[in-house]
């Protein structure tokens, strides 16, 4: 599948279980680049449970590019509303549906990005049939559904795998990133990565952006 998707390194990430935390840490990351995750987690495939979609604002007034996580089951489910809201790439995940072909096909369907996760625990032969149907591979660094976990040395294996099977796919990883593990990551050739409370929770967020891309950038694979 061919991937035109314009790539930034960073990504910032909203975590956020209510409206009011939501409002905060949209406000802290929308201004420091073009490209913002949401998550969304809906209780049961994590145990945290996010803002619904129905409530986050729209988004295309803010003419950036919004990727959604889709922390939960039953994505296919949500595809539609998360195209109106202005998400023009999904993230899902391998252990959260039956047939991983099927969500692919309707996330094509609906012209958005395809990247498939998988859990620090799942082991990548699970994800290796659909590498050439997606336009990348999201790595967790932790469990998922948690803030303010550290990054799973056993993750850095499982990149290290997949780079020797495929070495043009994009790899991103979210969870667990700072100033150690990014250099780490970049120097195994991770395309992209993701960083939530170490941006938006930081006293400063433009500076903790800006320290998480420089480094990224000295030390990234060339």
């Amino acid at each position: 599948m061919k991937n035109n998707f314009k790539m930034s390194s960073i990504i910032p990430t909203v975590f956020a279980a209510s409206k009011k935390q939501f409002e905060k840490r949209f406000d802290n990351i929308i201004n420091l680049t073009n490209k913002i995750q949401i998550d969304f987690m809906d209780g049961k495939f994590v145990k945290t449970k996010s803002l619904p979609i129905s409530q986050i604002p729209g988004l295309k007034r803010y003419k950036k590019n919004f990727e959604a996580h889709l922390m939960l089951y039953h994505p296919d489910k949500y595809l539609g509303l998360l195209k109106n809201k202005g998400f023009n790439k999904i993230i899902f995940h391998i252990e959260s549906t039956k047939s991983p072909e099927k969500t692919i096909n309707l996330i094509k369907k609906e012209k958005l990005k395809i990247f498939i996760a998988i859990n620090p625990k799942t082991g990548i032969k699970s994800i290796l049939p659909y590498v050439n149907e997606v336009n990348g591979v999201l790595f967790l660094g932790v469990h998922p559904g948690k803030e303010h976990q550290s990054f799973l040395p056993t993750v850095y294996k499982k990149i290290r795998q997949l780079r020797k099977i495929n070495k043009e796919i994009k790899i991103q990883v979210d969870g667990g990133v700072n100033e150690k593990s990014i250099k780490k990551l970049a120097k195994l050739g991770v395309s992209l990565v993701n960083s939530g409370s170490f941006i938006s929770q930081s006293e400063n967020p433009k500076e903790a952006f800006n320290k998480l891309t420089a480094l990224f950038e000295k030390y990234k694979k060339r």
